[in-house]
C-alpha cells in the first residue's frame, strides 16, 4: 500500500496526529467520512485504495474529500487550532 500526498488546509499543515484525531471526531462527520479522513489524513492512504476499501470511485472520494476538508477545516478553527 502507498502513501497518499495528503493536501491538507494550509492553516493546518503542521499539527500532530493527536490534533488531527481531536479535530476529525469533532467535525460531525458520519461514519464514512469520518473513515475516509482518518485513511487520508492520518493514515495517508491514497483516494483509490480509499475506493477500493470502502467500495466507491476514487472521484466520489475526491469529492467528498472536499468536503471533509472544509468540516475538519472550521471545525478546527472553532476550536482553537
Amino acid at each position: 500500500m502507498g502513501k497518499a500526498r495528503v493536501r491538507a488546509p494550509e492553516s493546518l499543515s503542521q499539527l500532530l496526529r493527536s490534533d488531527w484525531e481531536k479535530i476529525i471526531s469533532q467535525a460531525n462527520l458520519g461514519l464514512e467520512d469520518t473513515e475516509i479522513a482518518e485513511m487520508y489524513l492520518l493514515d495517508a492512504i491514497p483516494q483509490i485504495e480509499i475506493g477500493v476499501a470502502l467500495n466507491l470511485t476514487r472521484s466520489t472520494v475526491s469529492r467528498r474529500l472536499l468536503n471533509i476538508l472544509d468540516k475538519v477545516e472550521r471545525t478546527a478553527r472553532k476550536i482553537g487550532f
